[in-house]
């Protein structure tokens, strides 16, 4: 099978970050990998607080570190809904910063009260 160079690709080993030069290996990896989710709590008001792996490096400026977890607060599935509305998101470079932004962010939202 021919591989085919990609740029801005990465995969977890373990919990080391690795680039992934090869799109077929990358994807293998991002359908089948069972550690992309770092942490994922429901709050008491309902929101979701979910931090991940991307698997593509969201820095589109090319300047620094390459941008590959995410955060984001969902508001809770209504009836009849298929998708959930995210009320916040944030990124970050390394799995450190990624759960100190996912506590941080946590007890940003705790005492989140939608306005009606």
């Amino acid at each position: 099978m021919k591989k085919y160079k990609t740029l801005g690709k990465y995969i977890l080993k373990g919990k080391k970050i690795v680039e992934c030069a090869d799109l077929f290996e990358w994807a293998e990896w991002f359908e089948e990998s069972k550690n992309r989710i770092i942490k994922q709590e429901t709050l008491n008001n309902g929101l979701e607080v979910s931090t991940i792996f991307l698997g593509l490096n969201h820095n589109f400026s090319g300047k620094g570190k390459p941008v590959l977890f995410e955060t984001m607060v969902f508001e809770p599935l209504k009836k009849g809904e298929e998708f959930r509305n995210g009320l916040y998101q944030e990124r970050c470079s390394t799995r450190k910063k990624a759960k100190e932004m996912h506590k941080r962010i946590f007890e940003k939202f705790k005492n989140y009260k939608k306005n009606k």
